[in-house]
């Protein structure tokens, strides 16, 4: 199933959304830094099957920027940092951290892509023990659980990702 993208009327009430500093704001609010990662945790919604997780797994965030109105969360980060009109021009951006939770949009980190290219280096990163697609407890689960314990002390993610690292490190890869 296609991801479905914003028409003019959501890309004008994107534009309204990053006009009121109250949205910003209450978007800002969802955002946590872990110790010793470079990405910027989402602690907000997360989605979940009956959106993304058929094409990737799931796991992304998810903003409610209007009433009646939700994004994934990196993308309407996307629109914080870049506009709304290069918004609508990136049809999909492509994480190097492969980090379904990051809010970190910097030049490297989140590249405007393609789906193939996306596909490439999902296969690619799936088999790198230290990639997050590598989390045994797939990539919703991994989502839900980090999401939760940002929420309540982002230390807790670090510890997590230490953990993971350990785990990981002791398993050999098959090719």
């Amino acid at each position: 199933m296609p991801v479905r993208r914003l028409d003019d009327a959501g890309l004008a009430a994107v534009a309204a959304a990053l006009a009121d500093p109250a949205v910003i704001t209450r978007y800002r609010a969802k955002v946590a830094t872990v110790p010793g990662s470079e990405c910027l945790w989402w602690t907000g919604a997360v989605a979940g099957r009956s959106e993304r997780e058929r094409t990737d797994g799931g796991g992304h965030g998810r903003f409610w920027y209007a009433p009646g109105r939700v994004i994934i969360a990196h993308r309407f980060a996307y629109a914080v940092m870049h506009g709304v009109d290069a918004l609508a021009e990136a049809r999909l951006l492509g994480h190097r951290c492969h980090n379904p939770l990051c809010q970190r949009i910097a030049p490297e980190h989140v590249v405007v892509s393609t789906a193939r290219k996306n596909r490439q280096e999902w296969a690619v990163q799936r088999r790198l023990l230290y990639s997050p697609l590598a989390d045994p407890r797939g990539p919703r689960r991994r989502a839900r659980e980090l999401r939760d314990l940002a929420r309540e002390d982002p230390q807790l993610v670090a510890d997590d990702l230490a953990r993971l690292q350990e785990l990981l490190r002791e398993q050999l890869t098959l090719w």
